[in-house]
C-alpha cells in the first residue's frame, strides 16, 4: 500500500487539451523524421482507434467510423483488397490489428514509400516478381494523419468532450 500521498495536477494528463493531440503529433512526427516508418504506422493506427473510440471503449466498428469520416481516400484505395470487406475493414484488420499485436501488417500486407505506390494511397505491389501485397503508402498516410490531428488539435473543444463515434 502506498504511502506517499500525490495531486492530480502533478502527474502528465494525457488526455489533457494541452497534450493530446500536441503529443501525437510530435510522436508521429520525430518517427517519421527519423525513418521508422513501421512504428510510425503502428502509433497512427492506434491513434487511429484512440480517436475513433473518444470517451469510450475502441471498438473496430468506432475505428471503421472514424477512418472512412477521417481518410476516406485510404479506406476507397483499401476497398478491393479483401474481398467482402469496406476499405476501413482491412485498414483495421490487416494493419492495425497486424501492426498492433505483430509489429506489422498481416500476410500479404505491407507499407510503402510514396515512390513505391506513384503517390497513390494504397496498390498492389509485386514482390519477386511471384507475389503480390497490399501496400499502403506510409508517406502519404504520415501526412494525411498529421492534417486529421492539426484540424482536431485547433478545434477548441478538448478530447474528453468530443463525442465516441458509434460502434
Amino acid at each position: 500500500m502506498p504511502t506517499n500521498q500525490y495531486r492530480s495536477d502533478g502527474f502528465y494528463a494525457i488526455r489533457s487539451p494541452a497534450n493530446y493531440y500536441h503529443d501525437m503529433r510530435v510522436d508521429i512526427e520525430v518517427l517519421y523524421r527519423n525513418e521508422r516508418y513501421s512504428t510510425c504506422t503502428m502509433i497512427i493506427l492506434c491513434c487511429t482507434d484512440a480517436l475513433g473510440a473518444g470517451e469510450g471503449e475502441a471498438t473496430s466498428g468506432k475505428f471503421a467510423a472514424f477512418a472512412e469520416k477521417e481518410l476516406p481516400d485510404l479506406c476507397a484505395a483499401l476497398a478491393c483488397a479483401q474481398p467482402g470487406k469496406t476499405g476501413a475493414q482491412v485498414l483495421y484488420d490487416k494493419f492495425r490489428n497486424g501492426f498492433s499485436h505483430r509489429r506489422g501488417p498481416k500476410a500479404a500486407f505491407a507499407i510503402a514509400r510514396d515512390h513505391e505506390l506513384a503517390g497513390d494511397w494504397a496498390g498492389e505491389l509485386p514482390v519477386d516478381g511471384r507475389r503480390l501485397f497490399w501496400a499502403v503508402n506510409v508517406d502519404r498516410l504520415v501526412k494525411e494523419f498529421l492534417a486529421v490531428v492539426q484540424r482536431l488539435e485547433s478545434t477548441p473543444s478538448a478530447p474528453s468532450q468530443r463525442p465516441a463515434s458509434p460502434s
